[in-house]
């Protein structure tokens, strides 16, 4: 079934993971944590992606060509697909993450599915900080829903617990995310 809409193909994505976890997770159900474009598509309504990012703490059996065709809004066919690649291991993130996620679904009551924070979506850009995480943290510190005190305190935790990568470069991609934020 082709989605109307890339928030609606995101869901269809983890109706289809949610299908590959054994019911006995009823009990306990996997927690996922949407990061990347999609989190940030949820936030902001600014921008797509071609891939799903995911934060998952168990190991699930998702298919090797995972994706999902859905209707932009031009009328064209686009798909979106999940990326068995993305590894949170390798940007910024700050370690209470779990505990700002917002709910956003729950599947057959053994798949949850969370939200990234927007200040730790921002955070878990700042190390990597290319064209469109630049872009994608200006849109969310649009949305007026994030503190740059609160981004600052998160990330500056992030950076000194954090391992493999350079801290002077990501303090200075810290400083640039901080002139982003509108003078008070």
């Amino acid at each position: 079934m082709i989605a109307k809409s890339f928030s609606e193909a995101i869901v269809q994505m983890m109706e289809e993971i949610a299908k590959q976890i054994p019911d006995s997770h009823k009990q306990e159900p996997v927690r996922a944590y949407l990061t990347g474009g999609g989190a940030v598509h949820y936030y902001c309504n600014s921008r797509v992606s071609d891939d799903v990012d995911l934060i998952m703490p168990f190991v699930v059996n998702i298919p090797r060509d995972l994706f999902v065709v859905w209707l932009n809004s031009e009328g064209k066919l686009e798909q979106v697909h999940y990326d068995h690649t993305y590894n949170s291991t390798f940007g910024l993130l700050h370690e209470d993450y779990e505990d700002r996620a917002v709910h956003m679904i729950t599947i057959e009551d053994k798949f949850e599915i969370y939200l990234l924070a927007p200040e730790d979506l921002i955070v878990s850009k700042i190390s990597r900080f290319a064209q469109n995480d630049e872009e994608d943290i200006q849109n969310i510190i649009n949305t007026g829903k994030v503190s740059k005190e609160r981004v600052y305190e998160l990330a500056d935790d992030a950076i000194r617990v954090g391992v493999g990568f350079r801290e002077e470069w990501v303090r200075m991609n810290l400083d640039e995310v901080m002139e982003m934020f509108p003078n008070e």
